[in-house]
């Protein structure tokens, strides 16, 4: 039906098979990455950024060769915390990588603190959101949507003077 079989051909195999185009305008909203971009922005605000170990290898609590990194480590009064974006509304298998992670690092540690910070806080009617709560409470990790992530950052910073 389309005028031009091999234009309409085309337009159908970069609709429905091709790869997209990366996108140029920036960090898309409710990702892991626009999660991480605005609490460093807040860190770095609330004079924490100088606290924090950021990019933190996990294989000398993991497996030689792990290659994740949790985003922000700190240290205070012989605990040792540990901060990773995650999106709610995208993959949950990155909280359950870090619940993995979170069970690993207690083995090597003893006193830890874990915290989850989300880009929203989550729904009681979302299905995924609440699969992701659940997991992290059943490894004493806790949620700080980014709605409360300022007075977050105040709280660390007090406790890391």
């Amino acid at each position: 039906m389309a005028e031009d079989f091999d234009a309409e051909l085309d337009h159908l195999f970069r609709a429905h098979i091709a790869r997209p185009a990366p996108r140029r305008a920036g960090i898309l909203e409710g990702t892991r990455e626009w999660i991480r971009a605005r609490l460093h922005d807040v860190f770095y605000r609330h004079r924490v950024l100088p606290s924090l170990q950021q990019n933190v290898r996990v294989e000398e609590f993991t497996q030689p060769g792990d290659p994740l990194r949790i985003d922000y480590s700190y240290r205070y009064n012989g605990t040792r915390g540990f901060l990773q974006p995650i999106a709610l509304g995208r993959d949950p298998s990155r909280a359950k990588v870090f619940v993995y992670t979170a069970e690993q690092i207690r083995r090597h540690v003893a006193r830890t603190e874990f915290t989850a910070i989300t880009e929203v806080e989550p729904v009681p009617e979302n299905r995924r959101h609440q699969f992701i709560a659940r997991l992290l409470q059943a490894q004493d990790i806790s949620i700080v949507p980014l709605n409360r992530v300022e007075k977050f950052a105040e709280e660390l910073r007090s406790r890391l003077q």
